[in-house]
């Protein structure tokens, strides 16, 4: 389907969604970025892989990455509260290759830094970390980390500095500190964070056709007609 019938299919959907569900999804739209995305590295805590991406969602950032070389992504329903539906998740869970670098060399040649959490060493704290240039976030599991492989491609490090005899946060609550941090002091900034309208337009169609009922029989119903 081209651009202009993307366009057509999304005016027909547009009659069968609310006003309010509508301008609820040009607000959100308005808000949404891939500057900022975000990589989940071998969580097995389906707690914690839940809040993550009620978090990413609920702050706007539309994609996540899931590395599977150990562990399987499980999200609870409760937990992700319907969030998964409204984000872009991306699966990396080859048998045969290291996902952890499939995953980075695929963000890297899109532009990404890689930004490592980690509460060790050299790392900045989320008040500082340069946002020049678009960047991937790197969660690790939560008994491990980041792994080492994913910390020596890493272009940067980051970490929320503690004070207590405490020497981290959950990963979870780490991820939530961290990404509002960033994505508050990246809407200040004059850089080109919102999507661009082509990336707009490709989720409103994929956001109409979530809350439009029956979408499916109505989208056939039109190609129908354009033949």
């Amino acid at each position: 389907m081209n651009a202009d019938q993307q366009l057509a299919l999304t005016e027909y959907l547009a009659g069968f969604v609310t006003p309010n569900r509508q301008a609820n999804i040009e607000a959100v739209l308005a808000h949404r970025t891939r500057y900022i995305t975000v990589v989940a590295e071998d969580f097995h805590n389906a707690h914690n892989a839940s809040a993550i991406l009620r978090t990413c969602e609920g702050l706007g950032i539309q994609d996540i990455h899931i590395v599977e070389n150990f562990n399987t992504f499980k999200a609870r329903r409760g937990a992700a509260s319907g969030s998964r539906k409204w984000v872009t998740v991306h699966h990396y869970d080859s048998e045969t290759e290291d996902n952890t670098d499939v995953c980075l060399a695929k963000l890297r040649s899109q532009g990404y830094l890689v930004v490592a959490t980690n509460p060790h060493g050299q790392a900045l704290p989320p008040e500082v970390l340069p946002l020049d240039q678009k960047l991937a976030i790197l969660f690790g599991s939560e008994r491990y980390g980041v792994s080492e492989r994913a910390l020596a491609q890493a272009d940067l490090q980051l970490k929320i500095p503690m004070v207590g005899f405490t020497e981290s946060l959950n990963v979870s609550v780490s991820a939530a500190l961290c990404l509002y941090t960033l994505t508050r002091r990246l809407r200040q900034l004059d850089v080109d964070w919102p999507l661009s309208d082509r990336e707009k337009q490709e989720l409103r169609l994929h956001w109409f056709r979530l809350s439009a009922r029956n979408s499916d029989r109505l989208e056939q119903y039109f190609l129908t007609q354009q033949t």
